[in-house]
């Protein structure tokens, strides 16, 4: 038996699960990855092998394992004391950094995770309007509290569907406040606010819908979410926890030209250290407590460490030279892949946006929605996974439908090179008989 399992079964007896989160044992092996050290775009195991990494901590680690920046900025702090719950000048320099770069902020606040930034933006939403109901797309993820833990019964693609909470535990009844659309249907969104409007809250969404692997939204749905919360009082949230800095500093919402009344922004504005930002208008951020009457407060909130963390790493996404590399390496690397499939007979789909892509096996056209993502072919993902896994490129699955994966900056074409030819035999595995 090999240290990784040995490690994973010795947790199964004090760890539930053996894990720290659910989504950490990778489905396609049957048990969580255990690394020992990472460095770039590289992580090692237990049992010393090395790895190309394509999860890249879910995102979370944009620039790379151990970046300099980072680590210098860290231990700064921590000769510092690095002195919890209380706030310094890192503080300030940071929210400024994001309100310089990030088109919707006029303010921010520091939160621990993503679940905590959209608990946090829903409720501030709620406060401002007077409003209960929250329209959301199907399938987009927004965290793991009770508010958003809902999903469709049966039958994909329906217009405000019942809702059925996806796990044990979650409050009855939340769902009453919940108005549900399929991604990219601008017609079904006027639909839905020719009928609720008055009820309406906001609309949050996912702006780039990558937790389908990769799903832009059209032009026509982008703008139409903002002309009707603009019509009709409600505001805009667009979830920024995974789409922000992976193609531009400014997000998604720079990208695609639309600027939300407030956003989420997680994973990696930490610089692979835990931290989430929630903001947006002037106007709207001073309902909360102190300066009004929405409560957001944590001890652990603004932790001094993830902020000088993320000072350096937002530094490092305003480099002019930034995004020229991201896009080069997306370009070699999905085309790459792209190659590997036609040239084994593998019918496979890459879509990709930055640093972030998704895989598609079994579909040949664009996938533009939940419902879409979930006709890939399941099966042949984890064998994919197992396969690339086996010979040294990891990339991580959650259960479920399709999934994200993505690279670092420290990557370079060179290591793209090496991942595409160790990934050849891996592939070569799915060539149908």
């Amino acid at each position: 038996m090999n240290r990784v399992v040995e490690q994973y079964k010795r947790a199964c007896n004090s760890l539930a699960g053996g894990v720290s989160s659910s989504t950490r044992v990778n489905q396609a092996l049957g048990h969580a990855m255990l690394f020992d050290r990472a460095e770039g775009c590289r992580i090692w195991d237990l049992d010393g092998r090395e790895y190309i990494d394509l999860c890249c901590s879910h995102g979370a680690t944009l620039l790379g394992h151990g970046d300099p920046r980072v680590r210098e900025a860290v231990e700064r702090v921590l000769a510092r004391g690095a002195a919890c719950s209380y706030e310094n000048e890192l503080h300030a320099e940071l929210a400024e950094l994001l309100c310089e770069t990030v088109p919707c902020l006029e303010r921010v606040r520091f939160t621990g995770s993503g679940t905590e930034a959209t608990m946090h933006c829903i409720r501030l939403a709620r406060a401002v309007t007077g409003r209960t109901k929250l329209v959301r797309f199907e399938g987009n993820f927004h965290g793991y509290h009770d508010q958003v833990m809902w999903g469709t019964i049966d039958g994909l693609g329906q217009v405000t569907p019942d809702l059925a909470p996806q796990s044990a535990g979650v409050t009855p009844g939340l769902d009453q406040h919940l108005l549900q659309i399929p991604y990219n249907r601008p017609d079904l969104l006027e639909e839905v606010f020719a009928t609720h409007a008055d009820d309406i809250a906001a609309v949050i969404c996912e702006a780039v819908y990558y937790n389908a692997g990769c799903v832009k939204p059209t032009e026509e749905f982008i703008q139409a979410m903002r002309r009707l919360t603009t019509q009709h009082g409600s505001l805009l949230i667009f979830d920024e926890v995974l789409s922000a800095f992976r193609m531009c500093a400014g997000g998604a919402q720079q990208y695609l030209g639309v600027t939300p009344d407030l956003c989420t922004i997680g994973k990696s504005v930490g610089g692979g250290h835990p931290l989430s930002v929630f903001g947006g208008r002037a106007d709207l951020m001073k309902r909360l407590m102190p300066e009004g009457d929405c409560q957001h407060s944590g001890t652990n909130n603004g932790h001094p460490v993830p902020v000088a963390a993320g000072g350096a790493a937002l530094r490092a996404y305003r480099d002019a030279e930034f995004y020229p590399h991201i896009h080069r390496v997306a370009e070699h690397l999905c085309s790459g892949l792209i190659g590997l499939f036609e040239r084994h007979q593998v019918p496979g789909r890459v879509q990709w946006l930055g640093a972030r892509f998704g895989i598609y096996f079994g579909i040949d056209e664009e996938v533009r929605n939940f419902a879409d993502a979930q006709k890939h072919d399941r099966n042949m993902m984890l064998k994919f996974i197992a396969a690339a896994i086996d010979n040294g490129v990891y990339f991580h699955d959650y259960g479920g439908g399709a999934v994200h994966h993505g690279f670092c900056h420290a990557m370079q074409e060179s290591d793209v090179d090496e991942a595409l030819e160790r990934l050849d035999p891996a592939v070569r595995q799915l060539t149908p008989a």
